[in-house]
């Protein structure tokens, strides 16, 4: 999240000098501070190929779009050390436009920049978590695998959230419990991190996956791709609720079955690792809570399911970590505004509560179980 603000930000500084060239009084050189509308066009597509898609990036992409394909002839004089003499009235009000959309672009991801979460994030007593990342190929039908030629397209993501206090020899790995985290088809892993770290610092192991394999695409089309994927189904989505279109029951039954067969693939990796026994709850996002319950019928498992929705103040049902994502947006949609870092803490507070009434519940059975007389044979 704060990388993708500082980018944000740097993609904005880099069309600073391109706008105010044109108010330059020196002339007759080469007009080279417009190369670096392409140096932020440049950082502007990494920036979205390592984050994905967003609406504070589509606010940045603006202007940066703006200034650059109205700077294409410049940048061709450019590079071929043509001198300017003179800019001309056109060029002049492309500068002055630039300047009000890096304006409104600023502004928006600095004034809904989400402080209290990062001051929070930045403070002592907030415990650093470590990331484990795999990246698998393959598909649903045929399994996943670990990659062993970088022509193997990433299909799978793994990840395991451990507290740091494992790391500094304070805590031993083996006797932690262990979490599924479930997110809903709307966001990924990276856009639930703050409640899934939260989670993890209650001295959880947490498990969670993102997968891309094209048999159980959650958009059967070009949108399904990673960068594109969340922003399309959450622009859909709120796109229906403001006009109070219901959802597709056929769409939303075959997402319930995907994130089962998502959710049986990270048991599976839990029990390779020997975490599976571990296991304390699944943490789950709007209605991926459904296919969490139908995998736990389905293998028979007694494992809790906590679901993330409206019951936590300020929460929208499976947008994930959406009031820190989303600042802007969310401050808009949302029906009770309230603070993600509170929200994230919150979560962690009531998934805790429903691990431990479980364990209790186990430890009675367990209790009941060695007092009953054993039978003879």
């Amino acid at each position: 999240m704060r990388v993708l603000f500082l980018g944000e930000l740097f993609v904005l500084f880099l069309l600073l000098p391109v706008v105010f060239r044109t108010f330059i009084k020196k002339r007759n050189k080469v007009d080279t501070p417009v190369i670096f509308s392409l140096f932020a066009f440049i950082v502007l597509v990494l920036l979205t190929l390592a984050k994905g898609l967003s609406f504070s990036v589509i606010a940045v992409a603006i202007p940066c779009l703006f200034i650059f394909i109205f700077n294409l002839r410049s940048l061709g004089r450019c590079f071929q050390q043509l001198k300017t003499d003179v800019y001309t009235a056109g060029a002049i009000i492309v500068s002055l436009l630039g300047i009000l959309l890096i304006a409104g672009a600023g502004y928006l991801i600095i004034r809904f920049y989400p402080v209290s979460t990062f001051r929070h994030l930045n403070s002592r007593d907030c415990e650093a978590v470590e990331i484990v990342k795999k990246n698998q190929t393959g598909s649903f039908a045929e399994g996943f695998s670990q990659i062993s030629s970088v022509k193997e397209p990433v299909t799978a993501v793994l990840y395991k959230f451990i507290p740091y206090s494992v790391y500094s020899n304070q805590q031993d790995e083996n006797e932690l419990p262990v979490v599924l985290f479930i997110p809903d088809v709307y966001t990924s892993v990276n856009e639930n991190s703050l409640t899934i770290e939260s989670i993890t610092r209650k001295g959880n192991i947490v498990l969670c996956a993102d997968f891309y394999a094209k048999d159980n695409a959650y958009l059967e089309s070009f949108w399904d791709f990673r960068v594109f994927r969340s922003f399309v189904l959450q622009a859909e989505r709120l796109k229906n609720e403001a006009e109070n279109a219901p959802q597709d029951q056929d769409q939303l039954d075959r997402w319930r079955q995907i994130k089962a067969a998502e959710l049986k693939i990270i048991a599976e990796r839990a029990k390779e690792a020997g975490l599976f026994e571990r296991i304390a709850l699944i943490v789950a996002d709007g209605n991926a809570s459904l296919a969490a319950k139908d995998f736990c019928e389905a293998e028979n498992l007694d494992i809790p399911v906590f679901e993330l929705n409206e019951n936590i103040p300020g929460y929208i049902s499976g947008m994930g970590n959406f009031a820190v994502n989303e600042p802007a947006v969310y401050t808009f949609v949302a029906k009770a505004p309230s603070d993600g870092w509170i929200q994230s803490q919150q979560i962690a507070l009531r998934a805790e509560k429903a691990k431990l009434v479980q364990i209790q519940n186990d430890a009675a059975e367990d209790s009941v179980s060695s007092d009953s007389p054993e039978e003879e044979f």
